[in-house]
């Protein structure tokens, strides 16, 4: 039987996100967000809770969503470089692996007549770019 030799392909496709094709064996990194409970309560109209983002392995620019089972009218978070914003029952967190520590303590504040006691998150997801 003979040998034939097939010249490998490489393609590259910039529309991908980094580590989504590893070495065998390598590991792509992860995120972990805890959340922590109540942080400041505003008599009967709301307050802010607060979560624990850390990460390991990562590198690049991180989009980090957490969902809540009540509307967000405000987030915020520790890291100077952090950008955040909210819509709806989601805060969106974007920052720079390089420029920003792990770990970084997210705010989410609700001010419209429900009680922070009985905000809770439902799940979170995020993409490295």
């Amino acid at each position: 039987m003979a040998k034939i030799y097939k010249k490998p392909v490489v393609s590259i496709d910039t529309g991908l996100s980094e580590g989504v094709y590893t070495a065998s064996g390598a590991s792509a990194g992860n995120l972990n967000v805890t959340y922590l409970g109540v942080w400041d309560r505003w008599g009967t109209n709301g307050g802010k809770g607060h979560a624990s983002a850390s990460w390991s392995s990562l590198s690049g620019t991180i989009t980090l969503n957490v969902a809540f089972n009540d509307s967000i009218d405000a987030a915020e978070t520790t890291g100077n470089s952090v950008i955040c914003s909210c819509s709806g029952t989601t805060a969106t967190f974007t920052f720079n692996t390089a420029t920003t520590e792990s770990p970084i303590i997210l705010g989410f504040h609700i001010h419209h007549g429900t009680s922070i006691d009985a905000l809770k998150m439902t799940g979170y997801t995020y993409s490295v770019n």
